[in-house]
């Protein structure tokens, strides 16, 4: 069977932007690879590629798409203007948009940088709705259809409260660490928390632990970013034990 074929970023983002078009306080700054929009006097960068399954041995659930490595983020980085990641569900006509404030200190870490969502969630979408979900690492992200783009930068600072404007610019700090019962968010205390994280751990079973360790914090160092050596060691051997 063929290797199925995903649009590019410059076909998303034109599909995207061109949804916008027709609206007076729209307008295209720049567009290559990363696209500078103004929209209602406030500047987006952003950025596209497709959502589609994780791979295996995951389960078809769980979704992402991967901010690769690029020169132009570096300028990027460094500038005041928010900075959106966007991922396209082709099946579901879905769009997901990551948190700003936990992508852009993430630009250029790695040659690719995953960011993950979830197909039941995708499929649930409906027109007329801007979603906001949570995983377990404490990544929010945002879901919307292709006719509710305009409505979702005209409430984006509802969804995403370090884009509420602070005088004339937009407030830098992070949202504040949340706490979900014993649990901080950006760590994981039990393997079968998550199904992607329990796949790899079973599957490298015969291996050495510094081995799957190594795996897990390759895998999903950036997902579960508070984490550190002695915490994988802990967490990976309460479930092997």
């Amino acid at each position: 069977m063929a290797k199925r074929q995903y649009p590019k970023g410059k076909e998303l983002a034109k599909n995207f932007l061109d949804k916008l078009k027709s609206y007076p306080n729209f307008e295209i700054l720049s567009q290559s690879d990363v696209c500078h929009i103004r929209i209602d006097n406030d500047e987006y960068y952003l950025y596209f590629k497709c959502v589609t399954h994780e791979g295996k041995p995951y389960p078809l659930e769980h979704q992402r798409a991967q901010l690769p490595r690029r020169d132009s983020f570096d300028a990027i980085k460094e500038s005041e203007v928010p900075f959106l990641f966007i991922g396209y569900d082709v099946d579901n006509d879905v769009y997901v948009c990551w948190e700003p404030s936990k992508v852009k200190p993430r630009l250029n870490k790695k040659t690719y940088v995953s960011f993950y969502s979830r197909l039941s969630i995708q499929e649930s979408v409906v027109e007329g709705e801007i979603r906001d979900e949570v995983l377990t690492n404490g990544d929010k992200f945002v879901l919307f259809k292709s006719a509710d783009i305009l409505s979702f930068f005209q409430m984006i600072d509802q969804h995403f409260v370090e884009l509420k404007k602070n005088g004339e610019s937009f407030m830098v700090s992070e949202p504040p660490v949340l706490l979900k019962g014993k649990e901080v968010v950006g760590k994981i205390l039990d393997i079968n928390d998550d199904d992607s994280l329990k796949l790899l751990v079973d599957s490298m079973k015969d291996e050495s632990r510094l081995k799957i360790m190594s795996a897990c914090m390759n895998e999903f160092g950036e997902y579960y970013f508070k984490m550190s050596l002695i915490d994988w060691n802990k967490v990976i051997s309460k479930y092997l034990n």
